[in-house]
């Protein structure tokens, strides 16, 4: 944080953490905010032929059967087999209620919504 003299202000240190001040305003006994930021070094390897073959989508497969449909071998999708119980028409609480003329028009509008 600047002044408008270009200098530092009372909260920030020359280690460049800010110190927040309390809910009086007047800086004491406030909390000092730090944050911590390191990384591992690593190789990389270019290999141009794998990274073409991700990018047209070869290592996707089909979901359930259907060609149409390609997901990565992580995708959870995979592991839903019977998504019948999770059917609106199928699973609702009470399929024999019965709405009247007010609540049908209201749930029309909600639907054209």
């Amino acid at each position: 944080m600047y002044g408008a003299s270009g200098g530092r202000t009372k909260t920030e240190r020359k280690s460049g953490a800010k110190e927040e001040t309390g809910p009086g305003g007047a800086g004491g006994g406030g909390n000092r905010v730090e944050l911590l930021v390191f990384g591992y070094a690593c190789k990389l390897f270019r290999d141009d032929e794998r990274a073409l073959a991700q990018e047209q989508g070869q290592h996707l497969i089909p979901w359930m059967g259907d060609h149409k449909i390609l997901i990565d071998r992580y995708d959870g999708r995979g592991h839903l087999h019977d998504l019948s119980e999770y059917d609106a028409e199928y699973s609702t609480w009470n399929r024999d209620y019965q709405l009247s003329e007010e609540e049908a028009r209201i749930e029309t509008l909600c639907d054209e919504e």
